[in-house]
């Protein structure tokens, strides 16, 4: 057997030890850094978002704008302008005493027409604005 020889210490260590700390941090870092980037990368995906497994039938008790394919704003079936949306949103507001708008448009049309809509819906007071959606077609079952 080989004896050591201690001096003075008895062996304790009166110092803080960080290296878990530093992997725990370490470890956090390269999550973030793994979840950011996959963030960012979700951003710059297509979607083709008219179609939804979940898509129901508005609420009779809520405003439509419908947007056709030619870009043109129908507000209760009226045909209006973006320039005059606001305020006819206003008017239908009132005269119907709702806060939910449902905004059906065509796949086709560009994405900012849909966003200004919702600008123009939520300027007038609608807290409530849905995107409607239409089933996904069934595959079909021939052999």
């Amino acid at each position: 057997m080989i004896r050591t020889r201690r001096g003075k210490e008895s062996g304790t260590i009166t110092g803080i030890n960080i290296t878990p700390f530093t992997d725990v941090c370490l470890v956090l870092l390269i999550i973030f850094l793994v979840t950011a980037h996959s963030f960012a990368r979700e951003s710059s995906l297509s979607l083709n978002l008219p179609r939804a497994a979940s898509a129901r039938t508005p609420l009779p008790t809520s405003v439509t704008v419908k947007i056709n394919r030619q870009g043109q704003l129908f507000l209760d079936e009226a045909r209006v302008t973006l320039g005059t949306l606001g305020e006819r949103l206003k008017e239908a507001r009132a005269r119907h005493g709702v806060e939910l708008l449902v905004i059906k448009a065509d796949e086709e049309i560009p994405y900012r027409l849909v966003i200004a809509t919702i600008d123009a819906a939520r300027q007038v007071g609608f807290d409530q604005i849905a995107l409607a959606t239409r089933q996904p077609e069934e595959p079909s079952t021939r052999r």
